[in-house]
C-alpha cells in the first residue's frame, strides 16, 4: 500500500516538473518573439527626430553671405523679399523663416527678407566754412555737423598761413544729406625754388624755361654790342637766387649794337640845372627845362631814361622847387 502511494507521489512530481518546463519553453519563445517584433519595428520606423538639421542664424548677415550658409548647411534658398528697416544696415538680412535653431529636414526651403535701408527721408545739414581752419579743426567742425571729413593732401599756396585750410569740396552753406563726405586741403605755405640761370639763351627760350619753373617774365631790350641781338644779357634777380614761385624774373635782352647817330637818354632825376645840362651835352643833346622853378630839381623827363634817341634830340627836363623835410 505504501509502494503505491509512493509510485503516485512520483508520477505527480514528474507532471508538475514538465508542466513547468513547458511554461518555460512558452515565456522563452514569447520573449524571442517580442524581441524580433522590436528588432524589425525599429528598423522599419526610424526616429523622425535623428535625420533633421538646425537652422542657422543668418539675421543682419549680407544677402550673398546668408545665401552661402543655407546652401552649406544642406537647405534651399525661398524668396527672397525686402521691406523698409531703421536699425538694419541696407542688403543686410532682417528675418528668416523657418526662424534660427529650428529642427528641419535637409532640403527645407529658408526665406528670407532683406533690408533695403530707411524709408525715411535723408537728413539735411548745413556744411561749415572751413577756411582758416587747422586739420583738426576742420574734422572736428564737420564731424560735429554729421558730415565725414577727408583731408586732402596739402599744397602750397601762396599768401596762405602753413597748415591752414584754403580750399573745401563743398562750398559752406550748401545743403547736403547727413553723413556726406567733405574734402578739404590744408595750405603748405609759398613754395620756393631756385631761379634757373636763362643768361645767354635767346628770348623766347628764357621765357620757357622761366615759365616751366613757375616764374613770372619781364623783358625788355637794350642795346649792347658784345651780346647777340635777341639773347639776353642779365637776369634780376640772379641765377640760383631761391624765390617764391610765380615772382617775376626781369630780362635785358640785346637789340644788337647801338645805331649809327644814337645815344642813350640819361637819368636825370633829382639833378639841378647846371648837372643836368652837363650830362646832356656830353650825350649828345639838348636840355629843354620846363617847370615852376629851374632852380628846382629834375623830377620828371622825356623821353625816358635809356631810351635810344638820335642825336641833338631834345630832352624835357621838368624842375619843380625843393623840399626839404623837418
Amino acid at each position: 500500500m505504501k509502494a503505491m502511494k509512493a509510485l503516485e507521489a512520483v508520477k505527480e512530481s514528474g507532471l508538475r516538473l514538465k508542466l513547468v518546463v513547458l511554461v518555460l519553453s512558452l515565456s522563452l519563445a514569447a520573449s524571442l518573439v517580442g524581441c524580433s517584433s522590436c528588432s524589425t519595428e525599429s528598423k522599419d520606423n526610424p526616429d523622425p527626430a535623428s535625420d533633421k538639421l538646425e537652422v542657422s542664424d543668418v539675421v543682419n548677415m549680407t544677402k550673398d553671405d546668408a545665401i552661402r550658409v543655407i546652401m552649406a548647411d544642406d537647405f534651399k534658398l525661398g524668396s527672397v523679399s525686402e521691406e523698409a528697416s531703421e536699425t538694419v544696415p541696407l542688403g543686410n538680412v532682417v528675418s528668416q523663416d523657418p526662424k534660427p535653431g529650428t529642427e528641419v529636414k535637409p532640403g527645407t526651403t529658408i526665406n528670407l527678407v532683406v533690408s533695403k535701408g530707411s524709408d525715411k527721408p535723408p537728413e539735411q545739414v548745413a556744411v561749415p566754412d572751413l577756411t582758416g581752419m587747422t586739420q583738426t579743426q576742420a574734422e572736428q567742425a564737420l564731424i560735429a555737423a554729421k558730415l565725414v571729413p577727408t583731408p586732402g593732401n596739402p599744397e602750397y599756396a601762396a599768401g596762405i598761413e602753413p597748415g591752414k585750410v584754403f580750399k573745401q569740396s563743398v562750398a559752406a552753406g550748401s545743403s547736403v544729406e547727413a553723413g556726406s563726405t567733405v574734402g578739404f586741403t590744408a595750405a603748405l605755405g609759398s613754395e620756393t625754388i631756385a631761379v634757373p640761370n636763362v643768361t645767354g639763351l635767346t628770348k623766347d627760350n628764357a621765357i620757357k624755361a622761366l615759365a616751366a619753373a613757375g616764374f613770372g617774365v619781364d623783358a625788355h631790350d637794350e642795346y649792347n654790342a658784345s651780346v647777340a641781338a635777341g639773347n639776353v644779357i642779365a637776369q634780376n634777380p640772379y641765377a640760383k637766387v631761391v624765390c617764391v614761385k610765380g615772382t617775376t624774373v626781369y630780362l635785358s635782352v640785346s637789340a644788337g649794337p647801338v645805331p649809327a647817330g644814337k645815344v642813350k637818354v640819361p637819368d636825370l632825376a633829382t639833378l639841378a640845372m647846371p648837372q643836368a645840362i652837363s650830362i646832356c651835352n656830353s650825350a649828345g643833346l639838348v636840355l629843354d627845362p620846363a617847370g615852376s622853378d629851374l632852380n628846382g630839381t629834375v623830377v620828371s623827363q622825356y623821353p625816358a631814361p635809356n631810351t635810344m634817341v638820335e642825336k641833338g634830340t631834345k630832352i624835357t627836363a621838368q624842375f619843380e622847387p625843393v623840399f626839404l623835410g623837418s
